[in-house]
């Protein structure tokens, strides 16, 4: 897991709530003067750097994959998300250190997959395309891969969910050889039937056909599963894979679209259950869900035929959920995703794929080349509506933006999690990263305990701080030595290369730009009847409703949450409301 410095531990004062200060928390002094061009007196850095914590140790580092799948509706333009911009931070050209795929997100068309408007609209209303985008990816892997090759995932809303189940065909049939591609279609009718025959298919058209290969990263910004009204759900992209190497996740505190429920990763230990139905787990501790929908309500009726008791329905629920526990003890893995969509006392049905998924491993193993892995996972909540979070609210020449918080954060898991992907050293610090942290040693960010100099504060509320873009020309790249710009006068020298954590102070007093405000259309699903998680009357734990979604938050279950510092920083300042649904016992950490 990455490390984290200065982590501050919250707790509730009342439902609801924000979490209070710990007693022994002190606020951050008196603004100081600090240096701001740091670069300058550096050793010249070079033109392109790999992600790792040690630039010393990148000899022996074969080939980097980087597939980029954006978000619904994303592409290129004038208001880029945060896979456009993590792309233009990657060095391209490069066959023999990395090759780099990007794709636009659901609904958008190009002459090559959807053709046309309505086949755009139904695309972006209801997912209908999510396999053309699947396969696609899976093509370029196909043509591109090399033994040894480390593939690295990321993705945006709906391109995140895409990015996870690319991830799970992946595990499921493998990877063609590039000169199979005749086989492409029938691969992914293998992965997405999930009946007993199909899986039995799976894994003998792995053995026959496929390399084994596992996913070293994957990094997704607010990953939601539906837009629309007919969730597509297919095998291991709500289910577990043991060949994901590290997952990093972003999360918006401020998105409550009913339709926008966050996709969250948890890993699931059964024998490390604590009590009151929580599930505890490597970093993770969250409470389970009892589910009180209609439909759930009538399947207990007939579990419990008779009684009509409550009390009685929930004993039967906790008998399923350790019956559960008892199933996934007898897999090979031991870590699961979980949906706001799905419950979390599994149907009938899901027993029975966690039945043949656990069967499929048993013989995967066998065959599999590569160890399986246990995923290090890290997800981390920021502020910021939906696309705050990956991009696209705002103007790409807007001098600050929310997103640019959660973007250096991934950029920087990146280097936490030795990808190896390699980076433009100039797109990189346009972007506000503070080079010298990156290379040639990687120096996790902390919490600053001081707030920008007045001289700073001055120049951001007068709005005459140089473009971010002007960063670049401060750092000294190769053998050029530092030369003042010619675009800025001699006075803007001091203010062109503001240190990371300033642009982060800043970026943070953005709007959030919620879209049940700027776009009211939206509110037509709001009245759309759905299963939402309400609080228990205790305050403790959670209960599934059908309901009008009402433009309700977010249920944050995770026990001990991890919140961005600037998130912390805001609410200090009194500037922030957490509207994010916790229950009482629920406890936040800061993290940088």
């Amino acid at each position: 897991m990455a490390s984290v410095s200065n982590s501050i531990d919250l707790k509730r004062s009342s439902s609801g709530s924000y979490p209070m200060q710990t007693s022994d928390y002190i606020p951050p002094p008196q603004p100081i003067p600090a240096p701001i061009a740091e670069e300058n007196s550096k050793s010249p850095i070079p033109a392109s750097i790999r992600a790792c914590k040690d630039a010393n140790h990148t000899n022996q580092q074969g080939r980097t994959i980087v597939v980029c799948l954006d978000g619904t509706g994303d592409q290129f333009d004038n208001d880029n998300s945060n896979v456009v911009h993590f792309v233009s931070c990657l060095k391209k050209h490069e066959r023999n250190k990395q090759v780099t795929y990007y794709q636009s997100g659901i609904g958008t068309y190009d002459k090559g997959g959807l053709k046309n408007g309505i086949g755009a609209a139904l695309d972006g209303a209801v997912g209908s395309g999510l396999g053309v985008h699947i396969v696609d990816a899976y093509k370029y892997l196909m043509q591109n891969y090399r033994e040894g090759d480390r593939i690295c995932l990321l993705g945006f809303s709906r391109g995140a969910y895409t990015v996870r189940c690319l991830a799970g065909m992946l595990h499921k049939v493998g990877l063609l050889p590039a000169s199979n591609g005749s086989q492409v279609n029938f691969a992914y009718d293998f992965y997405k039937d999930d009946t007993e025959e199909g899986w039995k298919m799976s894994a003998e058209f792995k053995k026959t056909f496929c390399t084994d290969v596992n996913v070293y990263f994957v990094g997704v910004w607010d990953c939601v599963a539906s837009v629309g009204f007919f969730p597509r759900k297919l095998p291991f992209s709500k289910s577990p894979t043991n060949s994901i190497g590290y997952f990093r996740h972003a999360m918006a505190l401020d998105e409550h679209r009913a339709k926008f429920k966050i996709c969250q990763w948890q890993q699931q230990d059964p024998g490390n259950s604590g009590a009151n139905n929580d599930v505890v787990a490597q970093g993770i501790d969250r409470r389970l869900t009892f589910d009180d929908t209609p439909k759930a309500k009538l399947r207990r009726t007939f579990n419990c035929f008779g009684s009509g008791k409550k009390e009685k329905a929930i004993a039967q629920a906790q008998e399923d959920a350790a019956v559960e526990k008892q199933a996934h003890a007898a897999r090979h893995h031991s870590f699961h995703i979980h949906d706001d969509d799905e419950s979390d006392q599994k149907s009938q049905k899901t027993m029975e794929q966690s039945r043949l998924e656990s069967s499929f491993n048993a013989v995967d193993a066998k065959n599999r080349k590569n160890p399986a892995c246990k995923t290090d996972v890290s997800e981390v909540w920021f502020m910021g509506a939906h696309a705050d979070i990956g991009g696209g609210a705002v103007p790409n020449e807007r001098r600050h933006m929310l997103s640019r918080i959660p973007l250096r954060w991934m950029i920087r898991q990146c280097f936490e999690c030795n990808t190896g992907i390699l980076f433009d050293v100039a797109r990189l610090a346009e972007q506000g990263l503070d080079i010298h942290t990156l290379y040639p040693i990687y120096q996790p960010p902390t919490q600053p305990s001081v707030i920008p100099p007045n001289s700073v504060l001055e120049r951001y509320e007068t709005k005459t701080l140089p473009a971010i873009q002007h960063r670049s020309k401060m750092v000294p790249i190769g053998e050029n030595s530092y030369v003042a710009p010619p675009f800025a006068p001699e006075s803007d020298h001091h203010y062109a290369h503001l240190p990371e954590c300033t642009e982060d102070h800043f970026d943070a007093r953005e709007p959030v730009n919620d879209q049940l405000v700027q776009a009211k259309g939206w509110w037509v699903l709001e009245l759309w009847p759905v299963k939402v998680r309400v609080l228990q009357r205790n305050g403790v734990g959670w209960v599934k409703k059908v309901r009008w979604n009402l433009g309700r938050y977010r249920a944050i279950r995770d026990q001990a949450p991890k919140m961005h510092w600037t998130v912390h920083r805001r609410i200090e300042e009194g500037k922030y409301v957490c509207k994010g649904r916790t229950d009482d016992k629920t406890v936040w950490k800061v993290v940088a």
